[in-house]
């Protein structure tokens, strides 16, 4: 399945391309500012989510909500991952080294993409993400890392767990706090910045 995309081309040659992966409920405009934030230099390549939602926006799975909370279906998961990785193996392809950076699900699709495929990617920002729900090997993986403290849906404790799980993959996780709910803050936006100038 090919996704939507939007392509922002970079101002000058060379440039490193940042593909962008929304959370849910959103599209493939929303993170688009965010990348001029980070770095107006990048080309940027942000993708739809494959799901179009009734209520308007995309996912790249479904949630539904019942009296235990929150559920999802792990085939469509499965899948989604699937789909998410082919694009990006698409643009790595042409695009050597980009940097991946999501948010939420998306964020969650990033982070098992590279799990999935090691060196595919080298780079990835996750902020807010739901947990990878794939293993692998990440040696040789910079993951910036950031939450807020009061997230409600998506704990702080679930984002600990990401980060330890990262850590004992063999990824180099730089995680940080911030006290916000589910959502993007202007000094994360600094502490990513930071983390993408200042590569090993």
């Amino acid at each position: 399945m090919k996704l939507g995309r939007i392509e922002v081309p970079a101002p000058a040659a060379g440039a490193r391309t940042l593909i962008l992966l929304h959370g849910f409920g959103a599209d493939e405009r929303d993170l688009l500012p965010l990348a001029r934030e980070l770095d107006p230099s990048f080309r940027v390549v942000s993708l739809a989510a494959p799901i179009a939602l009734e209520q308007g926006g995309r996912a790249w799975y479904r949630l539904q909500e019942g009296p235990q909370g929150i559920s999802f279906d792990p085939r469509e998961v499965l899948e989604a991952g699937n789909i998410a990785l082919e694009a990006i193996e698409d643009i790595a392809r042409e695009n050597p080294d980009p940097i991946l950076c999501g948010f939420s699900q998306g964020g969650g699709m990033a982070l098992a993409a590279v799990l999935e495929r090691p060196g595919l990617v080298g780079t990835v920002l996750a902020l807010s993400p739901v947990p990878p729900r794939r293993e692998g090997d990440g040696k040789g993986l910079r993951v910036f890392l950031g939450h807020g403290t009061f997230d409600p849906l998506i704990p702080v404790q679930v984002a600990h767990a990401t980060r330890d799980l990262l850590t004992k993959l063999r990824a180099s996780v730089t995680y940080r706090e911030y006290p916000m709910g589910h959502m993007i803050c202007a000094e994360e936006l600094e502490d990513a910045r930071n983390f993408l100038a200042h590569r090993e």
